[in-house]
């Protein structure tokens, strides 16, 4: 079937913390901004900063859960990673969260990540190039049905494995 993007799935905002409140940061709870994951992994499983319980509640960051995906809307555009546990992140960057009544949520992490090339056309600003909710609205692609999304996101989830422990073992021969 064919449908929005936007319709597959739920756009969640981040926020940040005021830096001026001490008591905002250096928490349990990790808090991703795009340096974070801009390496082309499919899973980010460590951040720079992390923010207390505090800073959570006082701020406009969300809670980001296991399996979304956090894909970076302005100055670098386009850059996408899976969270593998809750985090929360800035505003730099959107949640996606797979309505999974409608598709998986690997799925939509690979389907977004192969039309990055069409959100990217579809920017916005005149200092830095920014990803709208709008721009969501308007890329439309065709979603199969549930287990060819789960064969789809197996074969292209295995290949992601494999290249990431080609990483890890060239990281320890470096060693």
């Amino acid at each position: 079937m064919r449908y929005k993007l936007s319709e597959i799935m739920d756009l969640i905002g981040g926020g940040t913390p005021k830096t001026s409140e001490p008591e905002y940061w250096n928490g349990d709870i990790p808090w991703l901004s795009v340096k974070d994951f801009n390496n082309d992994y499919r899973y980010v499983y460590e951040t720079e900063k992390s923010i207390t319980n505090k800073g959570l509640i006082n701020s406009s960051t969300t809670m980001l859960e296991r399996d979304d995906s956090i894909i970076s809307a302005r100055g670098t555009v386009g850059k996408m990673a899976m969270i593998p546990f809750p985090m929360a992140f800035n505003q730099s960057c959107y949640g996606l969260r797979a309505k999974k009544e409608i598709v998986d949520p690997t799925f939509l992490y690979y389907l977004v990540k192969h039309n990055v090339y069409i959100l990217k056309k579809n920017t916005h600003g005149s200092v830095f190039d920014t990803i709208t909710r709008n721009t969501f609205e308007g890329i439309k692609v065709d979603i199969p049905n549930m287990n060819m999304q789960f064969k789809i996101a197996g074969i292209l989830g295995d290949i992601d494995n494999k290249i990431e422990l080609n990483r890890k073992i060239n990281e320890n021969l470096a060693a």
